[in-house]
């Protein structure tokens, strides 16, 4: 018996695959993406899935270029992030990748025509056949209407609750996704200029002695003329404050896929809590 594979299609599905495995992570970690990037991380993937058919290695070899090139995909899809997100990000993608791969084995034997059986070697083995091709059709339109409504959701969820924010301080940019919050109201009194706050470990594009000093509450004259720190009044729910707010070289938000510029000071929350995974925490006034 000789098996035909077509490459083009296990490419095309292959990349469908890996594609959306990358999507799905990028959204449940809630990681900027970029288009091309993703497209860049599936094309590998799929590629690697064509080549492997040809390569003459050993399970060990095999092993090892698998798990490299799962880290390159990541790399590719959501670009350099700290050593635990990485981890994270692979880890996660690897577990999707199979949770789709097992549904996708799952649905092709439940639903698969296999009512033809052949004796090879004394063994009886199963046939499978064509899907039905009404069922091909059913099947397909339900994944695109499922595809749409997903996306749907995704888009309503991040235009009401999440932006894209660029923030550049001195010579340095960093992009993060933030968590539009209505209740923070903390501006600067003076210019009434609104706050953002973001976590610490974002917060890695600030030097770290501006960083020491906002955490202590301790401000000297040359990161007051430096760095332009700002005395900002707060209340929480522990009583009032002063907080040091760091006035940034620009501030951009992304509003229908073009980047605006605002006018933001940036304070950093070092507590142990989180924005419900995202970055920032990002005044509704400035979206």
């Amino acid at each position: 018996m000789v098996e035909e594979i077509y490459g083009d299609v296990l490419f095309i599905i292959n990349f469908s695959m890996d594609f959306l495995s990358l999507y799905m992570v990028g959204k449940l970690l809630h990681i900027p993406m970029k288009a091309w990037r993703v497209i860049l991380g599936a094309s590998l993937g799929a590629f690697y899935g064509v080549l492997e058919l040809v390569l003459t290695v050993g399970k060990a070899v095999s092993f090892l270029l698998t798990a490299l090139v799962m880290l390159f995909m990541c790399f590719l899809a959501f670009g350099k992030q700290s050593l635990h997100r990485f981890a994270l990000t692979v880890v996660l993608f690897c577990g999707v990748n199979m949770l789709i791969g097992g549904m996708m084995t799952m649905a092709f034997v439940k639903l698969g025509a296999y009512e033809q059986y052949i004796e090879i070697g004394g063994s009886i083995a199963t046939v499978y056949g064509d899907m039905p091709v009404w069922l091909f059709v059913v099947l397909s339109s339900l994944s695109a209407l499922a595809t749409w409504g997903i996306g749907r959701i995704f888009r309503a969820k991040n235009a009401l609750r999440t932006c894209e924010l660029r923030i550049q301080f001195a010579e340095k940019e960093k992009e993060m996704v933030g968590l539009v919050d209505s209740g923070n109201l903390l501006s600067e009194p003076l210019s009434g200029t609104p706050v953002i706050f973001i976590k610490e470990k974002d917060a890695d594009f600030l030097p770290s002695a501006l960083l020491e000093a906002m955490r202590m509450g301790i401000a000297s004259t040359d990161y007051m003329s430096g760095a332009r720190l700002r005395f900002v009044p707060s209340k929480t729910v522990s009583g009032d404050g002063i907080l040091l707010a760091a006035l940034p070289k620009a501030v951009f938000l992304r509003v229908q896929g073009k980047w605006e510029s605002r006018r933001a000071l940036l304070a950093v929350d070092f507590s142990d809590g989180d924005f419900g995974g995202f970055s920032a925490l990002v005044p509704e006034m400035l979206v």
